[in-house]
């Protein structure tokens, strides 16, 4: 079973990913939140840090963009084979409107011709591509005449999440219709979308017996050795966890004050952090109130050291 690490914009860039993989392991790729090719033709700073040799590049790791038009494909490939890159990603999965409306991320599902159009055009093959999308914008059926026109693209990989873009995350993943598309194409297909648990990941392998690549993002989030119960690694005893938790925190922290300025916007980066990582700690919600509450950087260290007074859960 391979698993990789959905992007999360905010949440799985290049620190957390290094953090992650140096103190918890058991992910097989990172997929990095998308880059976006500005109107002036460049791309921010904080979106070339992702990919670019900042600390170093790892091999595991997927550079994943957004885009709409020959142009936008063609400058990315470019520049991440420029990087030394050997795979790149392209989201049709994204179901913000303020994405959809541009006619990107699922926004281009109901336009099979224009996403034909684009590999057609614009795709010369020098690195490797997968796609991560949805079962279409507003109709599952969007997927199909998709689907026809990428499985004669060469593909690496698909990874399917089985929500419409409108839906956005509500409802639930449609299982169904996705070994409905799995039995109609006759390539692999990764999962992604509500494995929260060991127990989801169970039910999944019940209902899709032949599945070989899962993609999970908010589930590791909140637990952090979910993929080691996925794959049957050793799990760390509670007081280790607390040890590891509190190393890779420091990791991290250390690593945004490095390049950030100000405790202004340091905090800015790290309370949202606590959002899941808070949820290893009993009393997360406590944990994670204090952090979010707290007004200064003397409050913010006390809310951390509280945090870490309490038990680690099993």
């Amino acid at each position: 079973m391979q698993l990789s690490l959905a992007p999360l914009q905010g949440f799985t860039d290049l620190v957390f990913r290094r953090a992650f993989a140096k103190y918890i392991g058991g992910i097989d790729y990172f997929y990095t939140p998308f880059l976006v090719m500005q109107n002036s033709g460049v791309l921010k700073s904080s979106h070339k840090r992702e990919v670019e040799p900042f600390l170093e590049r790892k091999d595991d790791l997927i550079p994943q963009f957004l885009g709409g038009s020959v142009e936008e494909f063609q400058f990315f490939e470019k520049y991440f084979s420029d990087l030394g890159y050997e795979k790149m990603n392209w989201n049709l999965g994204c179901p913000f409107p303020m994405v959809t409306r541009k006619t990107k991320g699922s926004g281009l599902l109901p336009h099979a011709d224009k996403i034909k159009s684009i590999l057609s055009d614009g795709y010369s093959s020098k690195i490797d591509l997968s796609i991560k999308m949805r079962l279409g914008l507003e109709d599952k059926q969007e997927i199909f005449p998709v689907l026809e026109i990428l499985k004669d693209m060469n593909l690496t990989d698909i990874i399917i999440h089985p929500r419409l873009g409108n839906q956005m995350y509500k409802g639930n993943a449609d299982r169904d219709f996705f070994k409905e598309v799995q039995d109609r194409f006759d390539f692999p297909i990764a999962y992604n979308g509500d494995i929260e648990t060991q127990e989801d990941f169970l039910s999944l392998k019940a209902d899709i017996p032949n599945l070989k690549d899962v993609m999970i993002g908010r589930g590791i989030l909140r637990d952090y050795w979910l993929p080691h119960k996925i794959k049957g690694l050793d799990i760390p005893s509670a007081e280790e966890k607390k040890q590891i938790l509190r190393k890779m925190y420091a990791e991290i922290f250390d690593t945004y004050s490095s390049f950030l300025s100000g405790d202004t916007q340091l905090l800015q980066k790290v309370k949202p952090f606590w959002e899941y990582f808070s949820s290893h700690f009993d009393n997360e919600r406590k944990v994670f109130k204090g952090i979010k509450k707290s007004g200064g950087f003397k409050k913010y260290e006390q809310a951390v050291a509280f945090a870490f007074q309490q038990n680690v859960k099993e």
